[in-house]
């Protein structure tokens, strides 16, 4: 389904992003310890994916000692939140 129309290796339907968001999607994917969010992921049509990214980026790259906040709220231990943050950083932002 998604991961043939992206060609992602997640079932989220990555085929209206570039490279970069592809990589970051699929690295937020595999890390993300909510499984009701990575539900919400996989159901999201391709313009949604790619919408919701772009709604995204903003908070996650503009604040973030906002997004280590919340990466801890939601359990990551202090190694999982550098490596979000600098591939963010890298990917997205």
């Amino acid at each position: 389904m998604a991961g043939a129309c992206g060609g992602s290796s997640t079932p989220i339907d990555t085929s209206r992003l570039t490279d970069r968001e592809k990589e970051w999607v699929e690295f937020s994917y595999a890390h993300e310890k909510n499984e009701d969010t990575r539900r919400a992921w996989e159901e999201l049509p391709a313009e949604d994916v790619k919408s919701y990214l772009d709604q995204q980026r903003p908070g996650l790259c503009a604040d973030p000692v906002a997004l280590m906040q919340s990466l801890k709220d939601a359990g990551y231990e202090a190694g999982e939140m550098q490596e979000y943050k600098e591939k963010t950083a890298e990917l997205i932002c």
